[in-house]
C-alpha cells in the first residue's frame, strides 16, 4: 500500500460516518407521505411497512429478495470499510430469511481529493465478505463526488415458507437480538481519537460478522425479523411494533453492549442520529423505571437504546417455546453477545415499554 493511502484516515474526510449518516426517519417519513407508487400483485413487500428489502414473488416457490445500502466511512482503514459496507448491505437479505447471490458496488469517490489506488483496498475489503457470503459482485456504478461513500445493491432469495418481514411479530413472542450494540458512539469516540484500539477493532469485528444465522434456524419459527440499523434499537422497534400490530417490552438491564461502548456515553460521544432517534421514537416509548432503576440507568446510559448501529445485529421475534434454542443455535455460531432482550406484548398507546 503506497504512503498516500496509508496516511489517510477516512473518518476525518467526512462529517458524518456510516448509517449515522442517515436522514431523520420521522422527517423522512413526512416528506414522502402519499407518494403514488405502482403496486403489481406480485410484490409482496414494498416500502409499506418500512422492512429491510422488498420481496417479488417468482411463482417457483421462491421470493426474490431486493435491497440497497451505502454511506459514508465510519472507520478509518479502506479494507474495513469497504468490508463493512458490504456486511451491512448483505444484512437486509439475511433479515427477510433469504441468502444474497449478486451484489453491484455503489461508489461514490472524491477523484480530487483521494488516490484512485485507495479504490483497490476498498473492494478488497469488500470482497473478501461477499467472497465469504458466496455472493457475486456483478458490476456497479461509480460517480465522482466531494465525499467518498460506499455500498451494494444486493439481490438473493427464500422460499415462499421461510421468508421472514417486520410485520409478523406476536404477543408472547420472545425477542433476541443477535449483536451487541455501540457502534454509534464507539465510532464518535474514533472519529475525534477518543476510542480505545481494542474497542474498535472488536467494533470491526461485529460489524463485518454477517448475520447468517438462516440454516441454523432451519426448524424454528420465526415470526418477525428486522436488523438494526441507522434508526437504532427503539427506531427498528418501533417499526416492527407498528408493521405488527403489537408492543414490546424492552428488558434495559438484558442489552449487550459492546466493549467500551458505556464509557464512550458517558464522556457524551454522541452523533445527529442519536438525537433524531429520540424524537422520532418519544411518542412510542414509555419509561417505566423506578428510582433505583434511574439511578443505575441515567440519561446518558438511556442512549443505547438510539444509538445508531453500522451492520448491527437481528432482532428476531420468536415462539418463547423455542426462543432458548434459538438462543443457543446462534450463540454457537460465533454470536456470543446474543441476548434475551424484551418480549412481544398486545399493543397499546406505546408501541415500547422499557423496564
Amino acid at each position: 500500500m503506497n504512503s498516500s493511502i496509508q496516511n489517510v484516515r477516512l473518518t476525518q474526510t467526512v462529517k458524518k460516518g456510516g448509517c449515522a449518516a442517515k436522514l431523520p426517519a420521522g422527517e423522512l417519513k413526512e416528506v414522502l407521505a402519499g407518494l403514488k407508487t405502482y403496486q403489481p400483485g406480485d410484490l409482496v413487500v414494498g416500502h409499506e411497512t418500512m422492512d429491510d428489502a422488498s420481496l417479488w414473488d417468482l411463482h417457483d416457490g421462491k421470493y426474490l429478495i431486493q435491497t440497497l445500502d451505502f454511506f459514508t466511512p465510519i472507520v478509518d482503514d479502506p479494507f474495513d470499510f469497504g468490508a463493512i459496507a458490504a456486511t451491512n448491505s448483505i444484512s437486509d437479505v439475511y433479515a427477510m430469511g433469504g441468502k444474497p447471490i449478486t451484489a453491484m458496488t455503489i461508489l461514490a469517490f472524491p477523484g480530487s481529493e483521494l488516490s484512485l489506488d485507495l479504490i483497490r483496498p476498498l473492494m478488497d475489503g469488500a470482497l473478501s465478505v461477499l467472497n465469504r457470503a458466496k455472493t457475486a459482485l456483478v458490476g456497479g456504478h461509480t460517480i465522482d463526488d466531494e465525499t467518498l461513500k460506499l455500498g451494494f445493491s444486493v439481490s438473493g432469495f427464500v422460499p415462499k415458507n421461510r421468508a421472514w418481514t417486520n410485520s409478523g411479530a406476536k404477543p408472547g413472542d420472545v425477542l433476541i437480538l443477535t449483536k451487541g450494540l455501540g457502534t454509534g458512539t464507539l465510532t464518535a469516540a474514533l472519529k475525534k481519537s477518543e476510542a480505545k484500539p481494542e474497542w474498535i477493532k472488536t467494533a470491526i469485528q461485529s460489524m463485518t460478522t454477517l448475520n447468517d444465522v438462516i440454516d441454523a434456524l432451519e426448524n424454528i419459527e420465526v415470526h418477525s425479523a428486522t436488523d438494526i440499523t441507522g434508526f437504532g434499537l427503539a427506531g427498528h422497534l418501533s417499526q416492527m411494533a407498528t408493521a405488527s400490530g403489537c408492543g414490546f417490552q424492552l428488558q434495559l438491564n438484558s442489552l449487550p453492549w459492546l466493549p467500551g461502548a458505556t464509557e464512550c456515553l458517558e464522556k457524551g460521544f454522541l452523533t445527529r442520529a442519536h438525537t433524531t432517534n429520540a424524537k422520532y421514537t418519544a411518542d412510542k416509548t414509555h419509561w417505566n423505571l423506578s428510582e433505583t432503576d434511574l439511578r443505575f440507568w441515567p440519561e446518558w446510559k438511556r442512549k443505547i437504546i438510539y444509538d445508531p448501529q453500522t451492520s448491527g445485529g437481528l432482532l428476531l421475534s420468536i415462539p418463547e417455546k423455542q426462543a432458548n434454542e434459538a438462543l443457543i443455535k446462534i450463540q454457537e455460531l460465533g454470536f456470543v453477545q446474543a441476548s434475551i432482550i424484551g418480549q412481544a406484548v398486545a399493543r397499546s398507546s406505546q408501541l415500547i415499554e422499557i423496564r
